[in-house]
């Protein structure tokens, strides 16, 4: 097998076998604060977590993006990568506190104002996390990477058990519990990467600094989008159909979250090996040989999980967010959109095209933002997710063309008529009963893909042989 395969494969079993585990603990946690927290208090948690990933990129500049790509250069010292990057980190803590006290003085957001300086520890240990990943992903410490996620899922299991159901804090001891979670990860990190030697204040290089800059701020444009993309709703449904409603949004996106989860872990290792093999002869090839394997693994998956929604739903949701369910169909297609647009920007990002990163993020955000407004208004939180889905493929559409990266047509046509099958069979899910027809679009999506998944049983086949041998 080609080593390049063997790298991606390998960093991906690591991560997939170092955090498996873990991210099923995560999901054992959801029926524990579904029993326990009210939907309105989690719709509250959710709108600070979703405002601290909106401050972050804005006040840091997005640094930590550049961190990664710039610690992954050999001719540049590391000391003044991680010294930067850490300079932007420090520098936005005293106006997320300037921020919190003027929420708390005005009271402008009256469901935040009692959590403000849990909102405050948890953007300090949250950045503090995002920082760590990003430079150990860049020095490629791929078991660091995959030990402080388990450190973090494990510390988050542990704190709410206890503090949801032993001392029983309610909402502030969710709060607790997953901000030292991020805590300890990064203080994981802090050590294993030997931070305290690695960052230095006395460092200046307003060159490197700049180069850097011109690197990640265009890309915050991107980071922004996203984050509207998957995020921006909440804001117009709880403004709309009200906080509680917002709750239960929230908490439907933990069924999609299931292919994120997949798909994060194949990333993280596909980020390296995209950056590593972009000056390659048959880069072409190999970006588009796992494109169509990723894509058809993450339809047929979801698929699946789509066909037995009501089931996960019923495992995961207690009480009244069981009702959460019909809100997952669409937010599970838009999340294999997602992943394609994903798949792409480690591919622009080694080619240094940030601009249609930023681009493509931006149309796909305003798309999003516009249909949302309308439909949350006239048909409430069902809107948001068809909003999330129209606007998914926009993204896509507009990093495949600034790429020129283009798959042969037969495999094209693949992806789009699954694309489509999937959509149909979400429809199909939310407005009636009809389960034979939802087993009969699989059947036609394994037809679709039945020369793929030959080639991938074959190329099975082949490396159990040479084990053998």
């Amino acid at each position: 097998m080609n080593s390049k395969y063997k790298t991606l494969f390998k960093n991906v079993g690591l991560l997939t076998i170092s955090n498996l585990s873990s991210k099923i603990l995560v999901f054992l946690l959801v029926p524990l604060y579904t029993s326990v927290l009210t939907t309105e208090e989690y719709g509250t948690y959710d709108l600070v977590v979703t405002s601290v990933q909106l401050v972050f990129p804005i006040l840091t500049l997005n640094i930590v993006d550049a961190v990664m790509r710039f610690s992954m250069r050999q001719d540049l010292a590391l000391e003044k990568i991680a010294s930067i990057g850490m300079g932007f980190i420090l520098k936005s803590i005293p106006v997320v506190i300037a921020l919190l006290l003027v929420i708390y003085k005005f009271n402008i957001f009256p469901q935040i104002t009692p959590f403000v300086w849990f909102a405050f520890f948890y953007y300090l240990f949250y950045v503090l996390y995002q920082y760590f990943v990003q430079l150990a992903k860049g020095c490629e410490k791929v078991k660091d990477m995959a030990i402080a996620g388990i450190i973090s899922t494990v510390t988050m299991v542990a704190f709410n058990v206890i503090f949801l159901l032993v001392i029983k804090l309610g909402l502030f001891g969710f709060f607790l519990a997953n901000t030292l979670s991020f805590a300890l990860s990064s203080l994981y990190f802090a050590i294993r990467l030997k931070i305290f030697k690695l960052v230095k204040f006395n460092i200046k290089d307003k060159a490197l600094k700049k180069e850097m800059l011109q690197y990640c701020v265009p890309l915050m444009a991107a980071v922004l989008s996203w984050w509207a993309n998957s995020s921006a709703s909440k804001y117009i449904v709880s403004a709309i159909c009200g906080v509680a409603a917002n709750g239960l949004l929230s908490v439907a996106y933990k069924i999609p979250n299931i292919i994120s989860m997949i798909q994060g872990l194949f990333m993280q290792a596909w980020q390296i090996s995209a950056i590593k093999e972009n000056k390659s002869k048959d880069a072409g090839k190999f970006y588009a040989d796992t494109f169509t394997f990723m894509n058809m693994a993450l339809v047929l998956i979801c698929s699946a999980l789509i066909l037995f929604n009501k089931f996960v739903a019923k495992l995961l949701f207690a009480n009244e967010f069981y009702d959460a369910w019909e809100f997952a169909p669409f937010l599970i297609v838009a999340s294999v959109f997602n992943a394609a647009t994903g798949y792409l920007g480690p591919i622009l990002a080694a080619e240094n095209k940030t601009k249609p990163m930023a681009k493509s993020a931006v149309y796909s955000a305003i798309v999003n933002l516009a249909f949302a407004a309308v439909l949350v208004y006239f048909i409430g939180v069902q809107g948001a997710t068809i909003a999330t889905m129209i606007a998914s493929p926009v993204s896509y559409i507009i990093r495949h063309k600034a790429l020129g990266f283009i798959l042969n047509n037969k495999t094209h046509k693949c992806n789009i008529i699954s694309w489509g099958l999937l959509v149909l069979q979400a429809v199909v899910a939310i407005y009636t009963d009809w389960y034979v027809i939802q087993v009969v679009i699989i059947a036609v999506m394994i037809i679709v893909y039945s020369k793929q998944i030959k080639t991938l049983i074959e190329k099975g086949l082949s490396v159990v042989k040479n084990i053998k041998k």
